[in-house]
């Protein structure tokens, strides 16, 4: 009888054990292939957020009154939220 703390021990024969070391392989590839997909897309967010960040940069400078109106308005319009 085994113990209750004692590991199972798995036979597996030959084809078994091919098997489960395919599927392995397979999901580490799956994984790193996941992976690598969602590292693209990040630093394609990445730069997408750094383009439009230049062209707000870019605006302000161009219309500084303009752009301090509008932080200034959008900061009262969120206050007055705030409070309620």
């Amino acid at each position: 009888m085994k113990s209750p703390n004692e590991k199972p021990s798995f036979n597996l024969n030959g084809e078994q054990e091919s098997a489960t070391s395919q599927f392995i392989e397979e999901s580490k590839k799956k994984a790193s292939e996941l992976y690598d997909e969602g590292m693209n897309k990040a630093a394609e967010v990445g730069e997408s957020v750094k383009e439009y960040s230049d062209r707000v940069l870019m605006k302000v400078q161009e219309n500084p009154l303009t752009s301090i109106l509008i932080a200034g308005g959008i900061g009262f319009l969120l206050s007055r939220l705030m409070k309620k």
